[in-house]
């Protein structure tokens, strides 16, 4: 006979949701076990956990929770106890006394959240968690890291580029494992966020909001979907027990040049409020941050050398305990942005460059319960994507080889938007040859978007000024597409012993605009082999699937584009070509993808493994070697095509990459320092005409003949390190280095057209290196008020890092750098309540 009751529990700092089941058996032995299970609020066991038992002031046991989540207690004296649950980065959990009795163990579940309350000093533990239980673990970063680099990141994708397998391409674009943003998925505390549209990231959460920080490159969970090349997972911080405020950046920086102040360079004051509307049940945490930036191109001189940027960009997140076995958090994510002059450089000064006008709006609302031993996890979330591209005039643009004059040729207004529920349920955990952490899933998004495009004449001409092809738009209409895509996973986490665990599963999506049907199989392992468990081996295989934009599927309502060529004499060369916008198909028989053979019946895929090989030295140092490989297939390219008299612009689902990575990454901590230091290998290649340099919100202006080579962010050796050291006397240095080679580039003809293999090894920037730091020191100013000082260096050894080179053969500079961001210097202070 068994007796089940919950007990009573106490969390000693912030918001925490712990159920406790305790299962016991009558029986006359004298001595008794424990097992504490120890789960994040997903439903996934948590690796490394700190698990005391106590009784008074008597410990009976100190252990770590295993792969499996769990920690035993066994052999143990019958009697009272009380259960202590820490991690680093969660809120620490002690239960009321337990009466522990009988021959049956006593299972205690507990469930642990992110540690909601800021603190005037940033604790780095001593020692680094043990390896985490998952087969393909990413590389968390705590927000306050992302906070104090010296480049000062205000948002998340500012951010991103300190991590590897993440640059930012010299278009400013982000790249993840070589591929562009439209490739990723970015997730706020779980939700996909990406413009329905493009693909694209869009605006990023404030740094202030951001609790942790989460690349997974391979994530062979089948929870993940809509992606090829990574996912940016982004966990938000919670209100706390206690007011807290922060005012960072208060004031604006100057420009000085020759020792003279010669007007505002950037301010970015950002505002923190969080803690309890109402004590115990309601809280509220609250960033709202102001950007106004000049972003100078040291290609050109200044001051028409400024890209300006004004942005707002608030998030208010609420979280209401319903119950112990109950949590709503509902979000609000409001950002509208205007900039002009999108990327000046020598090649396109300002008057050729876009101008961008955007409003985003992002609300979720989130039903976190504990029912039956499991978890079921609801969303409901709206998102609202409206964009404007425009131009500095109305003149035409003139492309030449040794730069490019008029105005921006191009210009949209779109809106889009997404509705979508998302149900996730991870049952009790079940016993059955191991134990399973089942988890099951669906998700279905009605995604729409509405607009037009317009397009003005471009002029092709050779270094002498003669006039050599022109190009003009006709037609063009307005298009509205929408779309439903639902999901449906199922996985298991299968402990199969304490210290070899299999994760595997499936995913099942539908996009009804594509008219296809993809099945996503992954598996992955873990194991460690020795006791201890100070070595992980890992290993995985999973099949991903891109979401296909919408604007992919308003091509066919974009101008039409008119190609006229001219002899020297300013003659006409036969008859103008125009150029169809179609949509063709990529419909290969499959037992993953099905689908009719339907124009637009894209499918894009990668099937990626890797294998990695982690190691934690004393609890002081874990060191992680990867290696991954992945092939895409079905990707979406946009090909010219010439058949006697007609011509076409086709977007079909034929491109393909190739993406190989050999990663060695170190976290080392020690008292209150930590370092973490990285060396990615890698190869990027593929077709060059992927579509989202032409269907985005910059479409570039010519169309050349695809092509298979490396990738324009390909990156053969990268070195990057970062961290925090504490000094004597209160001092904090937080140093960031940064070495890689440079990213290939292409040679042009006068006419733009690729001149020998394009992006070759033969032809790259020079290797570029950067060392940035910050020396702060925090001043206390009165029991509620402190003041953080600190002074930032940006390329301290004023390393020629080329901004630009001279790649059109027909240019007298072919084949030199030049720009340069030399050494400079920042001040900054921040105000905490």
């Amino acid at each position: 006979m068994s007796i089940g009751f919950e007990s009573h529990f106490r969390i000693r700092a912030g918001i925490g949701v712990v159920t406790i089941c305790l299962f016991q058996a009558i029986a006359a032995s004298q001595t008794c076990s424990v097992a504490v299970s120890v789960r994040d609020g997903g439903g996934l066991a948590i690796t490394g956990a700190a698990v005391r038992l106590g009784s008074g002031s008597i410990e009976a046991g100190l252990k770590s929770t295993g792969l499996d989540g769990l920690a035993r207690f066994d052999p143990l004296a019958c009697g009272s106890y009380r259960v202590t649950v820490a991690q680093p980065g969660f809120d620490e959990v002690e239960t009321e006394a337990l009466q522990v009795s009988g021959a049956a163990p006593v299972e205690v579940s507990v469930i642990l959240t992110p540690k909601t309350e800021r603190h005037d000093s940033v604790e780095v533990h001593d020692a680094i968690s043990k390896a985490g239980q998952e087969s393909s673990p990413g590389e968390p970063v705590r927000g306050q890291d992302m906070k104090d680099l010296p480049s000062r990141p205000a948002t998340v994708a500012d951010a991103l580029p300190m991590l590897p397998g993440i640059v930012r391409a010299p278009d400013g674009s982000l790249r993840i494992n070589g591929s562009g943003e439209h490739r990723g998925a970015l997730l706020i505390n779980k939700t996909d966020v990406t413009d329905p549209a493009t693909g694209r990231f869009g605006q990023t959460v404030p740094v202030d909001s951001v609790e942790e920080m989460n690349v997974l490159k391979t994530p062979f969970m089948a929870q993940y979907g809509r992606f090829t090349s990574g996912v940016v997972s982004v966990e938000t911080r919670r209100g706390g027990d206690q007011w807290h405020y922060e005012l960072n950046d208060p004031f604006p920086d100057f420009r000085f040049r020759s020792w003279h102040m010669t007007g505002l360079r950037d301010t970015s004051p950002r505002g923190v409020v969080n803690g309890p509307l109402i004590p115990g049940r309601l809280y509220l945490a609250e960033t709202l941050l102001y950007d106004f930036r000049k972003t100078p191109n040291r290609t050109l001189p200044y001051p028409f050398n400024e890209s300006k940027q004004e942005t707002v960009n608030s998030f208010s997140q609420l979280d209401y305990i319903v119950s112990s076995r109950q949590v709503l958090t509902s979000t609000l994510h409001v950002t509208p942005q205007r900039i002009n002059f999108v990327d000046p450089q020598f090649f396109t000064p300002q008057p050729v460059t876009p101008s961008y006008r955007q409003q985003e709006f992002q609300g979720t609302v989130i039903d976190h319960l504990s029912l039956g031993g499991g978890m079921l996890n609801s969303t409901a979330s709206f998102q609202r994507f409206d964009a404007t591209v425009g131009a500095q005039g109305t003149a035409d643009m003139i492309l030449t080889p040794t730069g490019d004059a008029g105005n921006y040729f191009s210009g949209q207004n779109r809106e889009a938007g997404r509705y979508e529920w998302m149900e996730t349920w991870s049952p009790a955990r079940r016993q059955l040859l191991g134990e399973h952490d089942l988890q099951f899933g669906t998700a279905i998004a009605r995604t729409s978007n509405e607009g037009r495009f317009w397009a003005r004449p471009i002029h092709i001409l050779d270094p002498a000024g003669i006039l050599l092809r022109r190009l003009t738009f006709t037609g063009g209409d307005q298009y509205d597409r929408s779309d439903i895509d639902s999901a449906l996973f199922a996985q298991d986490h299968w402990n199969i012993r304490p210290n070899l665990v299999l994760d595997f599963g499936s995913r099942f999506e539908r996009q009804t605009i594509a008219e296809t049907f993809r099945i996503a199989p992954r598996a992955g392992i873990a194991w460690t082999p020795f006791e201890g468990q100070n070595t992980v081996i890992r290993g995985g295989y999973g099949v991903f699937y891109d979401r296909v934009p919408l604007n992919v599927y308003s091509f066919e309502r974009y101008p039409q584009q008119v190609v006229t060529d001219y002899a020297p004499n300013g003659s006409v060369i036969g008859a103008p070509l125009t150029y169809l916008n179609l949509i063709g198909t990529a419909y290969k028989p499959s037992l993953l993808i099905h689908g009719g053979n339907e124009p637009g019946n894209f499918a894009p895929n990668s099937a990626t493994w890797n294998v990695q090989l982690e190691h934690t030295f004393a609890r002081l140092m874990k060191v992680r070697a990867t290696y991954t490989d992945s092939n895409s297939s079905g990707l979406i390219v946009l090909q010219p095509q010439v058949v006697g008299a007609s011509a076409a612009l086709l977007l079909n689902g034929t491109g393909r990459s190739q993406y190989k990575q050999a990663e060695i990454t170190a976290r080392y901590a020690w008292r209150k320092s930590e370092m973490f230091l990285a060396y990615t290998r890698s190869k990027a290649q593929g077709d060059l005409n992927d579509f989202g340099g032409f269907l985005g919100n910059f479409p570039t202006p010519l169309i050349r003949p695809n092509s298979y080579a490396l990738l324009p962010s390909d990156l053969p050796n990268r070195f990057l390190t970062w961290g925090r050291v504490v000094l004597p006397r209160g001092f904090q240095l937080l140093p960031a280095v940064e070495y890689r080679n440079g990213f290939p580039y292409s040679s042009y003809d006068v006419l733009g057209n690729y001149v020998g293999a394009p992006y070759d090894n033969h032809t790259r920037f020079p290797d570029s290196f950067s060392l940035d730091a910050r020396l702060s020191k925090d001043f206390k100013i009165n029991s509620k008020y402190s003041l953080r000082l600190a002074v930032s260096g940006m390329n301290l050894t004023s390393h020629f890092n080329a901004l630009a080179v001279h790649s059109n053969i027909a240019d007298p500079q072919y084949g030199s750098f030049f720009g340069n961001y030399n050494r400079r210097f920042l001040a900054d202070f921040d105000v905490l309540f």
